[in-house]
């Protein structure tokens, strides 16, 4: 790749392939006269023939020259596809090797006097003129999308729909909640308080720990139908809590 001055790139552009066909005439010669060496002159011949064609066509015919952008210092191949800065009818060029921005359009014949740089978007003159208008630009890069203007009833209506996404969500989660606390009842069971943790919990005066002895031994009454022994140990128990609670 050849980088030059975009001032001279297109007088480098038109010397292209007469140097291409300088070089590979040298080569050839050079190549020919080192193989006739080691072998048959013929053989010779043909071999340096593939060898400086395959060179010219695939590499110096094809050669593309580059410019360095004077704004942003980036580098610029000249056979990038371009559209000419013809106004009347501007063309895409994509047949780059031999017609790039250095050149003139394939189409019209246009010559861009400067190129707009495809990564700054500033222009490179391409001769002394320095000519702002009908300038070449790539053909590849998308057009600068004007910003969406935003509506305020749209907006609204969006955030009514957010709110109303929000409470169903708090819905969703609260019944999640009723039935997780059910799943945990299930799988563990509420603790029964101790005959001294109700005692405790509910009495406050002599006056209201006889009556909750009353319902305690009313309860084991119904709990032990039947079960004498059991029932008084039960009554044990509470008469043995209340006392502790006299003292």
């Amino acid at each position: 790749m050849q980088t030059v001055d975009s001032l001279n790139a297109r007088q480098w552009f038109k010397w292209r392939e007469p140097l291409a066909w300088a070089i590979s005439i040298v080569v050839f010669t050079f190549s020919f006269l080192v193989l006739t060496l080691a072998l048959d002159g013929f053989f010779a011949f043909i071999i340096a023939l593939i060898a400086t064609g395959c060179l010219f066509f695939f590499y110096l015919d094809r050669r593309a020259i580059g410019i360095e952008c004077p704004h942003c210092h980036q580098y610029i191949e000249t056979n990038t596809p371009w559209i000419c800065g013809n106004k009347d009818t501007p063309h895409r060029n994509d047949r780059v090797d031999d017609f790039p921005f250095i050149y003139r359009c394939q189409h019209c014949g246009f010559i861009p006097k400067a190129y707009q740089c495809h990564h700054c978007f500033k222009l490179i003159f391409l001769s002394e003129d320095k000519q702002q208008t009908a300038f070449a630009k790539c053909a590849d890069i998308p057009g600068k999308s004007e910003p969406v203007k935003s509506d305020p009833h749209d907006a609204e209506i969006a955030k009514k729909k957010m709110e109303v996404e929000l409470t169903e969500l708090s819905v969703k989660k609260a019944k999640f909640d009723v039935e997780l606390k059910g799943y945990k009842e299930t799988l563990e069971p509420t603790k029964i308080k101790t005959v001294g943790e109700r005692l405790r919990s509910r009495v406050h005066s002599k006056s209201e720990l006889d009556a909750e002895v009353r319902r305690l031994k009313e309860e084991a009454d119904k709990e032990f139908v039947g079960d004498e022994a059991g029932c008084a140990r039960r009554y044990l128990e509470i008469d043995a809590e209340a006392r502790e609670l006299l003292q």
